[in-house]
């Protein structure tokens, strides 16, 4: 009973991991370029592997022991693979179950096949040496779903996740470590590719200097190592993320005492974060410099108005949230898609699915802030030029070809990776477009479907005039050369 049990289990594993995949082609054959397939031979392989799994799953039901020994082999491949990567530093995307199972793979991914393998070598052995199997598969298990399970009990009663993360040198923090002197500890996350990741940096540099005898402030980074950040941990597998619950960045996680007191999502929530964990808001240089500056916004906001032509304009009542010429300006988490790479859908041919970045900060839509609020792993998009730099440039593409509209389209934030998210855009193929992507490169309109928009470049005015309303900067990218202004 027991064997058929290990063997019924088997079959349903390689069963679903086969049909998952064949979902979604196109994410395993990405999965096998990230292992080291070249990209021509992929194309091959992924179909191949799908075959293969299908194959031991039937084999398992037909032949017994011949489909355990295959599903051992191709768990064991799989093993050597994962742990070469591992050992090369290289949290690659698993994709075992396709869209159901995304996330960079890791020691507990290990430990899930050395299970399976466990299972696997006791039909092959037809029960024989059963103990053995059965105490390996039992400790893999415990590996495999212990850690998992030890930090939702953890969140459940209010206690922090366990955390062991490396710094730049690769010495590695723990908890403990980082609250070895009983203060308060503020986790900052980033993300690459999050822009108001990367104007927080600077105010985070300052925290771990200003405030080292009253709180300590880690950076941690869901990226490579290198911010100019003095004590910055990286976690490219993010497996803190999904531990503390952030789903967007940057965010923050005040711990106290051992326990999770308090989290903040957006710089100045952030920063309002770090002033509590002070204890003193008042006298923090970041209270203070946030008291002038909010002192200070309705004479910026003057100032700018009078420099705008002389119109005149007067401060919001509410500045995270107000409306300008039918659109409205918000200050909250969304979708920013202005250089987004877009693909055509499998399912709907008047939407192409494109990738964009989940960063925080004032944005501007036709939908109101209540209706573009996040909600789970739901966000809108909408426009922003919180990450325009001297690369940024408004590139014009020529009518028909296709380009993606995605203002205030509904995105999915990717659950193994809360910086980015899949937008639904409609495909628009008629008209002119104009992209910030491309990098001024004429050749790219047909060789890519770019999140774009129509000539008078919809919502940008109003952006314009709601930021200077409230004496926030704008740095509209320049325009290409040859481009129509």
């Amino acid at each position: 009973m027991t064997i058929l049990a290990a063997r019924l289990l088997l079959a349903g594993m390689f069963a679903v991991a086969a049909l998952t995949k064949l979902s979604d082609r196109g994410g395993a054959r990405r999965a096998m370029t990230a292992f080291g397939v070249p990209r021509a031979a992929a194309a091959f392989a992924g179909p191949a592997l799908i075959a293969s799994e299908f194959g031991i799953a039937a084999l398992l039901v037909a032949e017994p022991r011949t489909g355990a020994g295959a599903a051992l082999l191709a768990l064991t491949g799989f093993s050597v693979a994962a742990l070469v990567s591992l050992a090369r530093g290289r949290a690659v995307e698993c994709h075992c179950f396709g869209r159901f199972s995304s996330a960079p793979l890791g020691w507990p991914t290990l430990a899930r096949n050395g299970c399976f393998a466990a299972l696997a070598a006791s039909v092959a052995l037809g029960g024989r040496f059963g103990w053995a199997p059965t105490a390996f598969a039992a400790t893999m298990l415990i590996l495999w779903l212990g850690p998992g399970a030890r930090r939702r009990w953890n969140s459940r009663n209010g206690g922090a996740a366990a955390l062991e993360l490396p710094d730049r040198a690769g010495r590695v923090w723990t908890l403990d470590e980082l609250q070895h002197n009983r203060r308060p500890l503020v986790l900052v996350f980033s993300q690459p590719g999050c822009g108001a990741c990367d104007a927080l940096l600077p105010e985070v540099a300052r925290w771990q200097d200003d405030l080292s005898g009253h709180v300590t402030v880690a950076l941690i980074n869901g990226g490579p190592a290198g911010h100019r950040v003095p004590l910055e941990l990286v976690d490219e597998s993010r497996a803190s993320f999904a531990a503390y619950g952030i789903t967007a960045t940057p965010s923050a996680v005040l711990i106290d005492g051992g326990r999770r007191v308090d989290a903040a999502r957006g710089a100045g929530a952030i920063a309002e974060l770090v002033d509590r964990a002070a204890q003193r808001p008042g006298l923090t240089r970041r209270g203070l410099l946030r008291g002038a500056s909010v002192g200070l916004l309705p004479a910026v906001a003057a100032t700018a108005a009078a420099c705008d032509g002389g119109r005149k304009t007067s401060l919001p009542s509410n500045i995270d949230a107000f409306e300008v010429d039918g659109a409205w300006l918000c200050n909250q988490t969304f979708a920013l898609c202005t250089t987004a790479p877009c693909v055509p859908s499998k399912t709907d041919p008047g939407i192409s699915v494109c990738d964009c970045v989940v960063v925080n900060g004032y944005s501007v839509g036709f939908r109101n802030c209540s209706d573009r609020a996040q909600s789970g792993n739901k966000v809108r998009s909408a426009f922003s030029t919180v990450n325009v730099n001297a690369n940024f440039g408004v590139l014009t593409c020529p009518s028909g070809v296709p380009w993606a509209n995605c203002l205030d389209v509904e995105c999915e934030i990717d659950p193994t990776n809360p910086a980015v998210s899949k937008c639904q855009c409609l495909t628009v193929t008629t008209g002119e477009s104009r992209t910030f992507a491309g990098g001024c490169e004429t050749a790219t309109c047909t060789s890519t479907i770019w999140s774009a928009a129509t000539p008078d470049l919809p919502a940008t005015a109003q952006y314009r005039k709601g930021m200077n309303q409230i004496g926030q900067p704008v740095n509209f990218p320049r325009t290409c050369p040859g481009s129509h202004p």
